[in-house]
C-alpha cells in the first residue's frame, strides 16, 4: 500500500523496520550496521547523504513538469533488450496506482495529493529457445518532495514485511517473498538514495511457480522500479538481470535530467550498456504489480 505511516519521518522509519528484520545490503551484511553513526562520533566529515547532487531548478513543482520529466525517463521496450516488446496494454491510467490493502491484496486507487505524476508501462519478452513468456512492468513516479518518497519507500518496506503473500488478480499470486533495502552509502550502494528489492514465486491460474522478481530505487523525489514475472525455464538470477539493465539505465536518466551536470550523466548511462553502478545485480516492480 502506499499510505503513510504514522509517528517518525519515513528514513527513521525504514531504518526501524530494517533493524527489526534484519535486512541485508549487497555484500550480505546488515543494512543498518551504524557504519555512519560510527564515523560522526569520531568527527569524521559527514557523508553525503544523497546520490544525486541535484539542481533546485529542475525539480518538477507541478503536474505537467512531473509528467514531462517521467516521459523523457521512463523505459521502451529497447531497455529491456532486442527481445522485448510492448505489451496490450502498453501504459497504466496515469491517475491511479497500485495500492496493497491490509489484506494484501493489490487494487487500483486515485493517486494521493503527494504524487505529482505515476506511469507504468508493460511489455513482454516472448517464449523462445526453451522459455516461456516474461511479463515486465517499469515504473516511475514523482514525488512533491523528496520526503514525500521517502515515505512512500519506509511504507513499501513495511508492506514487504508484512505480506510475502499477495494477492496480484483473478488467480495470480506472489508467494514466499523475501526483501531486503540499503541505504545510499550501506553496502554497496552508491547509486541511489533508497534501494528496495524484493524476489519470490509467481503463481498464475492453474500455473506452476515461476521467477518474481522487484526492486525500486530512489533519487530526491523519484522513484523508479522494474518488475518480472518470468516464464518457465527462468532462474531468479536470469529474472532479476531481465529487469536490473532497465532500472538502473532510468535511473541514470533522472540523474541526467535533475542533476547539476545536465545531460552528460544520462549520456554516459547510455553509454555503459546500463550497468548497474554498484557492480551488483539487483532484484526487480512497482505499482503495476
Amino acid at each position: 500500500m502506499r499510505r503513510r505511516p504514522t509517528g517518525v519521518a519515513g528514513s527513521a522509519l525504514l531504518a526501524a523496520v530494517l533493524a527489526l528484520a534484519g535486512c541485508t545490503g549487497d555484500d550480505g551484511k546488515p543494512a543498518g550496521d551504524g557504519s555512519r553513526a560510527s564515523g560522526a562520533r569520531s568527527g569524521a566529515s559527514p557523508a553525503p547523504t544523497s546520490a544525486l547532487d541535484a539542481d533546485p531548478a529542475k525539480a518538477p513543482r507541478d503536474r505537467a513538469a512531473a509528467r514531462t520529466l517521467i516521459d523523457d525517463v521512463i523505459a521502451d521496450p529497447a531497455l529491456f533488450g532486442p527481445g522485448a516488446v510492448a505489451a496490450t496494454p502498453y501504459e497504466s491510467d496515469p491517475g491511479r496506482w497500485s495500492v496493497l490493502g491490509e489484506d494484501c491484496v493489490w487494487r487500483q486507487e486515485p493517486l494521493p495529493g503527494d504524487v505529482l505524476a505515476t506511469l507504468s508501462r508493460h511489455f513482454e519478452v516472448p517464449a523462445a529457445a526453451g522459455k516461456g513468456a516474461a511479463r515486465l512492468v517499469a515504473v516511475v513516479t514523482v514525488h512533491r518532495t523528496a520526503e514525500e518518497a521517502d515515505w512512500e519507500n519506509a511504507g513499501m518496506l513495511e508492506e514487504m514485511l508484512r505480506c510475502p503473500e499477495q494477492q496480484l488478480g483473478a488467480g495470480e499470486r506472489l508467494t514466499d517473498l523475501i526483501s531486503s533495502a540499503s541505504y545510499y552509502g550501506d553496502s554497496a550502494n552508491l547509486y541511489a538514495d533508497d534501494v528496495l528489492r524484493e524476489s519470490g514465486d509467481y503463481r498464475g491460474a492453474g500455473a506452476a511457480a515461476t521467477p518474481y522478481a522487484w526492486m525500486q530505487m530512489r533519487l530526491g523525489q523519484v522513484t523508479v522500479s522494474v518488475s518480472v514475472r518470468a516464464g518457465r525455464g527462468y532462474d531468479m538470477t536470469e529474472a532479476q538481470d531481465i529487469g536490473r539493465e532497465a532500472g538502473v539505465r532510468m535511473l541514470q536518466r533522472v540523474k541526467g535530467a535533475l542533476g547539476r551536470d545536465g545531460s552528460a550523466e544520462g549520456e554516459r548511462a547510455e553509454d555503459d550498456g546500463g550497468q548497474d553502478p554498484s557492480g551488483q545485480s539487483n532484484g526487480a516492480e512497482g505499482n503495476g504489480r
